[in-house]
């Protein structure tokens, strides 16, 4: 029986913090539809994802807040490769913390992993995409730029920043055939999202309280949408921001669902 070819069968992709979380389900995505998937992380849980994916697979252990580091690997991956299809950025790092008492040390933090990794990686990884005739870059973003979570601002001034630059890159680069587009996940059931759930800092049921959709998205579900948008398929779609959010963004009100679910049943018609 003659295996179908995947998606992204050919493509060697890098996913910085593709370690756990979305990085790991865009990782997985990314195996299943037959990439070379880089994981570049500075996390253990990047080694056991190797062994778990196989050769396939490679993971390289990086701090992502050294520039020098990131060219480094990149040429490196290009050595090894000879190629450089897709760049993800998901690497990110929220901590809450009420605004007047925010350190620079926390703001510096958050800014270099945030934003300037992925200037940086798209620096180092556009130079080869632009003399290769392309590629695809996809910036994760979030929800927050959109729905306001109190307490986080450098995260929610970063991952605002990445709609920016993302729209920037878009414009700049798609004369080079590199696509640059980015997601804005909503409430996804990942590492992050659990811990405070389960330490009562999050309520689920405020949470879902505001979701059309009345649940949590799934890691694979923005593993799905970041392998469209590093596929051949969305050739056409070039600085945009795709809200996977469950329909969070639309803004209705806590319990707004109420109104609809009392008075829209059936046989009232």
């Amino acid at each position: 029986m003659v295996k179908i070819k995947g998606e992204l069968n050919g493509k060697v992709a890098i996913v910085t913090g593709g370690a756990r979380g979305i990085g790991k389900a865009i990782v997985e995505k990314y195996i299943q539809e037959d990439a070379e998937v880089i994981i570049a992380d500075i996390l253990d849980q990047g080694q056991k994802l190797e062994e778990e994916l196989g050769e396939q697979c490679y993971f390289y252990r990086i701090d992502l807040t050294k520039k020098k580091d990131i060219f480094e690997m990149v040429d490196e991956v290009y050595r090894k490769y000879g190629k450089i299809d897709i760049l993800v950025n998901c690497a990110g790092v929220a901590k809450p913390m009420p605004t007047l008492k925010l350190s620079e040390e926390l703001l510096d933090r958050v800014i270099d992993i945030n934003l300037k990794a992925p200037i940086f990686c798209s620096q180092a990884v556009g130079k080869y995409m632009r003399k290769d005739g392309g590629g695809s870059i996809v910036n994760i973003s979030s929800g927050n730029t959109q729905m306001i979570n109190v307490g986080r601002t450098p995260y929610g001034i970063t991952k605002g920043a990445i709609n920016m630059l993302t729209k920037q890159l878009g414009a700049e680069w798609a004369m080079y055939n590199i696509k640059v587009n980015a997601i804005a996940p909503g409430w996804i059931r990942t590492e992050m999202v659990e811990t405070p759930l389960k330490s009562g800092i999050l309520d689920e049921k405020k949470i879902l309280s505001v979701s059309p959709i009345g649940r949590f998205g799934k890691p694979n579900e923005i593993g799905n949408l970041a392998c469209f948008l590093g596929s051949e398929k969305s050739n056409y779609i070039v600085g945009q921001v795709i809200f996977a959010d469950g329909g969070w963004n639309l803004g209705i009100m806590p319990d707004g669902l109420d109104y609809i679910r009392e008075n829209d049943k059936e046989g009232d018609f």
